[in-house]
């Protein structure tokens, strides 16, 4: 689940969507990345499965709660691209909090390195603050945005190879 959360984003916008090769219309594309992304939630709670704690319950709770606004946003970008950003800014910002409290969560636990936790957590707070005090144009054309945005998806992939190479 981390590896399907992790390369979702460069896969489906990169190279399925209208930035790519073009199989996709702007709508699928946002339709595709929001069925796909819905592995991120999972991979956290697969996660807490195996070992329980708070951070991973907070997170868990903002990521889910977020994750419903950030659709919203993703279904009116075809047709509403001003309300979309307008809702999708803080949707996702927040989903990223979300994110940034389960890597705290993760590195309480055992289950991955103690430094790709701290990392994690650290590019997912520094995406929070990136598009919390960002504008809604931020999302299309941020220079420092797009580059962490592209980070913690990457980061987000990591796991799941610690975990497939895991022994339990």
């Amino acid at each position: 689940m981390y590896l399907i959360a992790g390369f979702t984003p460069p896969i489906v916008y990169l190279g399925l969507g209208p930035d790519g090769t073009g199989i996709l219309d702007a709508a699928r594309t946002e339709q595709v990345f929001a069925y796909l992304f819905f592995s991120l939630p999972i991979a956290f709670m697969m996660t807490r499965k195996i070992e329980t704690n708070l951070f991973l319950d907070f997170g868990l709770l903002i990521l889910v709660a977020c994750m419903s606004a950030g659709i919203v946003a993703d279904a009116l970008r075809a047709n509403f691209s001003e309300m979309s950003d307008a809702i999708a800014i803080t949707a996702f910002s927040s989903t990223i909090l979300g994110a940034a409290i389960c890597g705290i969560g993760v590195f309480k636990t055992e289950m991955f390195p103690k430094w790709l936790s701290a990392l994690f957590t650290a590019v997912a707070g520094l995406a929070f603050i990136i598009m919390a005090t960002g504008e809604p144009a931020d999302l299309e054309n941020s220079a420092f945005l797009i580059p962490v945005f592209m980070s913690f998806h990457l980061l987000l992939a990591i796991p799941g190879i610690f975990a497939i190479r895991s022994k339990d």
